[in-house]
């Protein structure tokens, strides 16, 4: 199997710890997509990881060490995905791992790789609540987490759009037949038809098909107002051009995935414009945010251009931190550690950025207690990994993606409830 393999590691020549940090190195696994259908998230992903441990070599390293990262390309694949986190935990004894993006790829490595050796996974943009289910029963023995909120919360927003925003009574969806898709596409039927509409066709599909025509063909039954897909953008794209060319309602539903300026564009500005409600996983406000935005763009010449990458951003920060508190390197001791600087509402607020890290740093060798606050929002790690985050309501106008409402997590667990749902 080949993979493509990257290293990340940054010299301290402007510091006195450069000379041991030579010989003394504290690694991180992380596996993304930097081929296949989710590679355009990924790739850029992959430099919010790059900026966050450089942010942490320039504060001083971990536990007077430098902090490095291994990526491998999962190509959008669990085989691919479980290989390369065998590797890393096999050959180069990581104690955590970053990734996978797809929910199917992380779960693949989630109980495969990292769970039965004992290694933290955190993934900034798995979303699926099959998740939180494999928590509650036990079988993640607390090593997994995601600075992204789940799906459970999603689905409901994307209820919400579709019944208050674009006022549909109708809607027919086509899923990826993986955790992901199953998931939101579950969730969204369960809130959509609490709200009284109807879910005309639920349809599977699996990837690299040459065609989707049969699927699109079962999802046009029910006379749909609209069509909800739950796509990578490569399928996706091929399931929407055989959706348009068999006539079907010119209203869609798109999720986070679909989030993406290369789908916009394979499709067509004059096709998306106007006829979009999409949702996504956001940022809250923080002060956080700003520095790190800032610096990403200094780093690699341009703005966040793709979902997730903060949240990327602050899954090396968590981890990070947690061998910084508890002077180790192992995952049970990660673990055991990433609530402690994250969940400790009495802990000195600190921010992500060189100065921020540094000053958490200088508070944990003093002994005092931090409550690091995230680019992505103000982590809180609950008892299964998952955090709460708001939602973006975005549509494409002049084929450009636009953001045009945030739903914060308190608004949406008042619909959830109102509608009756866990």
């Amino acid at each position: 199997m080949r993979y493509l393999g990257l290293v990340f590691s940054l010299a301290l020549a402007a510091t006195p710890l450069a000379s041991h940090a030579a010989s003394c190195d504290k690694t991180i696994g992380v596996v993304l997509p930097l081929t296949g259908s989710l590679s355009a998230t990924g790739q850029e992903n992959v430099k919010a990881v790059q900026l966050a441990v450089d942010d942490f070599n320039a504060a001083g390293g971990i536990n007077g060490c430098t902090l490095k990262s291994i990526v491998y390309d999962s190509q959008t694949a669990p085989a691919v995905g479980v290989d390369a986190a065998k590797k890393l935990i096999d050959i180069n004894h990581v104690p955590a791992v970053i990734g996978a993006y797809s929910s199917g790829v992380s779960m693949a490595i989630l109980t495969s790789a990292t769970e039965p050796n004992k290694v933290v996974q955190i993934s900034a943009g798995s979303t699926s609540p099959a998740f939180t289910q494999l928590a509650k029963q036990g079988k993640t023995g607390g090593y997994w987490f995601r600075t992204c909120p789940s799906d459970a919360l999603q689905g409901v927003a994307m209820a919400y759009v579709a019944h208050d925003k674009a006022m549909l009574k109708r809607v027919a969806v086509i899923y990826l037949n993986n955790p992901y898709g199953v998931g939101l596409a579950d969730r969204f039927q369960q809130a959509f038809s609490a709200y009284g509409g109807k879910v005309t066709a639920m349809v599977p599909y699996n990837p690299k098909q040459p065609s989707y025509r049969s699927e699109v063909t079962k999802a046009l039954q029910g006379n749909p107002q609209a069509l909800f897909l739950v796509a990578y953008p490569n399928e996706g794209a091929t399931v929407l051009r055989e959706w348009i060319s068999n006539g079907g309602a010119q209203t869609y539903l798109f999720p986070d995935a679909l989030n993406a300026p290369q789908f916009i564009g394979d499709i067509g500005g004059k096709y998306l414009n106007g006829h979009v409600w999409g949702t996504v996983p956001g940022s809250m406000s923080t002060k956080s945010q700003p520095i790190v935005a800032a610096e990403f763009k200094k780093k690699f010449g341009h703005g966040f251009t793709q979902p997730y990458d903060t949240n990327a951003y602050d899954a090396v920060a968590s981890i990070a931190l947690a061998m910084e508190a508890g002077k180790c390197d192992s995952g049970s001791c990660i673990r055991d550690h990433i609530r402690t600087v994250t969940n400790d509402a009495n802990g000195t607020p600190v921010t992500a950025g060189v100065a921020g890290l540094k000053q958490a740093r200088e508070l944990l060798a003093a002994g005092k207690s931090i409550r690091y606050v995230g680019a992505s929002g103000d982590l809180q790690f609950d008892a299964q990994g998952d955090i709460q985050g708001p939602e973006i309501i975005w549509q494409v106008e002049g084929g450009n993606i636009v953001n045009k409402q945030t739903m914060m997590p308190a608004e949406i667990a008042a619909i959830t409830k109102k509608l009756g749902l866990k």
